[in-house]
């Protein structure tokens, strides 16, 4: 077991779990309605972490958590129009992957309307367990206690089940 911030400072651990039944870093819509919970962007490492609720996650179903991480940075943007809630479920409806000139590239399609792009020449995606996640919460009724109980956070401990890598440069 390990923390979901450990994985995505040091992404790079193949003997942590198996090959997913499809791979978001190289199939289309394998990520299709998971919901992006969180983003972390480390300017020190050039890299960026994806946090995802896959509970409700069409393709992989092996885990309630996925955590997928691009290194050596060169883009990243995340899109949206101003929301007139404070909280938003962002549900994946199209995930597309790429390999172009020694780059990787992962578009994400969210709804309600948003998306987020990524480049970068290597990356990692783990799909697993979070412990004692159960419920999924209303993202808009939850006070933040029932939220930090309810779904993944960086501090959580993970058990990995599934591990794919990508090197743009291979």
């Amino acid at each position: 077991m390990t923390s979901l911030l450990a994985l995505a400072r040091d992404p790079w651990r193949p003997e942590l779990g198996s090959k997913p039944e499809m791979d978001p870093l190289t199939e289309s819509d394998a990520l299709l309605e998971a919901q992006v919970l969180d983003v972390r962007v480390d300017a020190l490492r050039a890299s960026v972490a994806v946090l995802l609720e896959m509970r409700l996650a069409l393709q992989l179903r092996g885990g309630n958590t996925g955590l997928l991480v691009a290194c050596q940075v060169t883009d990243f943007v995340w899109r949206t129009h101003r929301r007139a809630t404070a909280r938003t479920a962002w549900t994946v409806v199209g995930s597309e992957p790429a390999l172009s000139g020694g780059s990787f590239e992962l578009r994400l399609a969210l709804s309600p309307w948003g998306g987020l792009v990524v480049r970068a020449g290597t990356a990692a995606y783990y799909g697993g367990t979070v412990p004692g996640l159960v419920e999924i919460p209303d993202y808009g009724l939850a006070s933040e206690s029932e939220l930090d109980s309810k779904i993944a956070s960086w501090n959580s401990a993970f058990v990995p089940g599934h591990a794919v890598f990508l090197d743009a440069y291979e």
